[in-house]
């Protein structure tokens, strides 16, 4: 019975590679995949078909998973790689079969021109092509005409992919084969496929899988430093030992040099740089609703710090977090990107570094395809490392994790006052950035006011004045009514902490006159009444 299956009958030396390619893009269906894995074992064909099966597996999801593994396993690592790498760049612009139009006929060419060079003739060639994949056929024209039609046939009927199922595919492909490559620039593999995930993953971070699929595929590099924690919630299933992973292939193009010197600080810090911007894309998609706003990172700081403000018989976001299933899940997807994060050795001087420096302005003369040299040309992304900074202080202020952070290294003044300037003051609307970026710039102010204080004062007044500025358009213009609320504490705080009377009373003067804001010159008032009253108390005593 196997011998009478095309996909076995036609194998190499029956017909050569590129023939046989043809033959699986016309014949390959869910029915033969089981067939094709059995196949893909012998490790000379997959190295030579490898490549250019990737395309043909993927709208048979799920099903070819296991024949993508197999191609990542054994194929040749360096073009399978660079085909991942193509097809998640199609991915990201929505183009999912990520063929080009002339991509048949460059097979064919390179089909030809490699016939050529073992000394056969192209018409050898082609009658040997069109023999395998139409038997009987009289003439190469119908016979291109019906296989375009088979072709297009073929895709009509096979049934919808979703684009998560190919990007976690692929992820899981990079995750086998970069450790794979044998060279002595290994960052140069690295690079390349990173810049074509992040942009597929942005259109694909709403889906958990996503983002779980990209953080293991970082573990593979940063390595596993702590055992594996349990799940939290209780589980039926029995946890079995889990089966080695099949042996991979080796590089059949590896090079016996060393790894080059500079080569560990690259990997490291392309591999800092990307997951900072992971944690960017995930934390900013992250959905609000009436009952959490992003992390809530300051609600939960608010409960902690003031409990006395608290409703009886209202479920605390505390408690949401620790009994919804969807916000318990965002905590520990947040947790693991912490913990890769010091696997990885970023620390919180990292963080602060990059949120309170001022933007490196890309250099435009710099092609895009420029590989970098040092580990300085890759930045770090400012969101995701105040994401990560609010983390850090979250584990140690709401679940008392231990913290090398000393909050004498970030004061209010001038440290917080620049962390709003940089990540605010070049927006044309205040108020309207992503929830996660308002709910960490606040959980950051509330933290440094209740552990620190207010410190001292800026020597400029102006730093104060805009710092404020900031912050009472947070209260006012941001849609979430929680974040308005936090907004408006910590301006307030920050206000009457001042220990300048006339600097307080320049503030509420100027918001009174020209605040174009009805609702900030309400609060104006508020502030206003609290510094008579503070005032008639110091009489008093």
């Amino acid at each position: 019975m196997a011998d009478s299956n095309p996909l076995i009958k036609a194998l190499p030396p029956a017909l050569d590679y590129i023939s046989y390619l043809t033959l699986l893009e016309y014949n390959l269906t869910a029915e033969q995949l089981p067939t094709l894995h059995d196949i893909l074992q012998d490790a000379t064909l997959t190295a030579n078909i490898g490549w250019d099966l990737v395309h043909l597996l993927l709208p048979l999801l799920p099903e070819s998973q296991t024949c993508l593994q197999d191609v990542a396993r054994l194929g040749n690592p360096r073009e399978v790689v660079l085909k991942v790498t193509e097809l998640l760049e199609a991915l990201a612009v929505g183009d999912e079969d990520g063929e080009d139009e002339d991509e048949d006929g460059d097979v064919e060419k390179e089909g030809k021109e490699g016939k050529e060079e073992k000394g056969e003739s192209t018409e050898e060639s082609d009658a040997q092509t069109i023999k395998t994949t139409a038997e009987g056929s009289t003439s190469s024209q119908t016979q291109d005409n019906s296989n375009a039609e088979d072709k297009a046939g073929k895709k009509s009927k096979l049934p919808h992919v979703p684009p998560i199922l190919r990007f976690t595919a692929l992820i899981d492909m990079l995750t086998i084969l970069h450790p794979r490559i044998k060279t002595k620039h290994p960052s140069r593999f690295l690079s390349t496929s990173l810049q074509a995930v992040l942009p597929a993953y942005a259109t694909q971070a709403q889906h958990s899988e996503a983002t779980e699929s990209l953080l293991a595929f970082v573990k593979t590099f940063a390595g596993s430093k702590r055992p594996r924690l349990p799940p939290r919630k209780s589980s039926t299933q029995i946890p079995t030992q889990p089966q080695p992973a099949p042996a991979s292939a080796p590089d059949p193009e590896g090079s016996n040099e060393p790894v080059a010197p500079e080569e560990d600080a690259l990997q490291k810090r392309l591999l800092q740089s990307f997951l900072t911007f992971v944690v960017e894309g995930y934390l900013s998609l992250v959905p609000t609703d009436e009952e959490a706003v992003a992390m809530s990172w300051s609600s939960r700081l608010q409960e902690q710090s003031h409990p006395e403000k608290t409703i009886p018989g209202r479920k605390t976001m505390r408690e949401a977090y620790e009994h919804d299933e969807t916000l318990h899940n965002r905590d520990s997807v947040v947790g693991q990107m912490l913990a890769l994060a010091r696997d990885l050795s970023l620390s919180t001087t990292d963080y602060i570094h990059t949120i309170t420096e001022p933007e490196t302005p890309p250099n435009n003369d710099d092609d895009d395809d420029t590989l970098p040299s040092s580990p300085s040309e890759i930045p770090h992304s400012r969101l995701g490392c105040l994401y990560l900074l609010s983390a850090t202080l979250a584990s140690s202020s709401l679940f008392h994790a231990p913290s090398s952070l000393d909050i004498l290294d970030l004061p209010l003044f001038p440290s917080y006052a620049t962390i709003l300037n940089n990540l605010l003051a070049a927006s044309s609307s205040i108020g309207t950035e992503a929830p996660a970026l308002i709910d960490s710039l606040l959980f950051l102010g509330l933290h440094i006011l209740d552990t620190k204080g207010f410190g001292r004062p800026p020597q400029e007044d102006m730093v104060f004045t805009d710092t404020l500025r900031h912050l009472s358009l947070l209260s006012a213009n941001t849609p979430s009514p929680t974040l308005r609320y936090h907004a408006h504490i910590l301006t307030s705080r920050l206000l009457h902490a001042h220990p300048e009377g006339n600097v307080r009373l320049a503030f509420i003067k100027d918001t009174l006159e020209h605040c174009p804001y009805e609702n900030l010159k309400g609060s104006a008032v508020g502030w206003l009444k609290e510094e008579i009253r503070i005032a008639n108390a110091s009489s008093t005593e």
